[in-house]
């Protein structure tokens, strides 16, 4: 009895050892669990999530200039993606697909990076148009205010964003 708990100690220690101190197999352990939602992604991970994920199918410039005129808010624009990595990827493509946290998270970027407009939608329609999707009816469903990432951003705007631009050429021309 006194062997198996000597060696289940130090299996846990071993285990400790390698999520805390940093190396590849501790960091590919915690991108995992992320990745599977049972850690969160810091702000700064999440920017670095969509940038990342987002410009290996499209220009960044795409992605910052999508504005409520050019499509759905950015949880729908998430939810397609993954069922274009879907299709994609049962016609031979090798694409990642993303995850529940992933998605949730990188909507929440683009909120408040480039724009947020679900208020110009129902809540009942953007439910719709999410096909069941249970992570991202949960974000659209949860005030912004009480979402992490969007509420850790608040404020801030990607360089080169529609929004941005938007509001510098109204501010220059003296229209408001």
């Amino acid at each position: 009895m006194k062997k198996y708990l000597i060696a289940v100690v130090i299996v846990a220690l071993a285990a400790v050892a390698v999520l805390l101190i940093p190396n590849s197999l501790g960091s590919q352990i915690i991108s995992e669990a992320k990745y599977r939602g049972y850690l969160e992604y810091t702000p700064n991970e999440a920017v670095t999530l969509a940038y990342t994920r987002c410009t290996s199918c499209h220009e960044i410039e795409k992605t910052l200039k999508f504005c409520a005129t050019c499509g759905p808010p950015w949880a729908i624009t998430i939810h397609a993606m993954k069922k274009y990595i879907e299709v994609m990827n049962e016609n031979g493509a090798d694409h990642k697909q993303l995850s529940d946290s992933e998605s949730v998270a990188i909507a929440q970027v683009w909120n408040s990076l480039v724009g947020n407009w679900e208020h110009d939608f129902r809540q009942k329609d953007l439910i719709k148009m999410l096909q069941g999707d249970v992570a991202l009816i949960k974000l659209v469903k949860t005030p912004k205010e009480e979402r992490p990432i969007e509420a850790a951003l608040k404020g801030k705007k990607a360089p080169g964003a529609y929004r941005e631009i938007y509001a510098d050429s109204i501010k220059k021309s003296g229209k408001q």
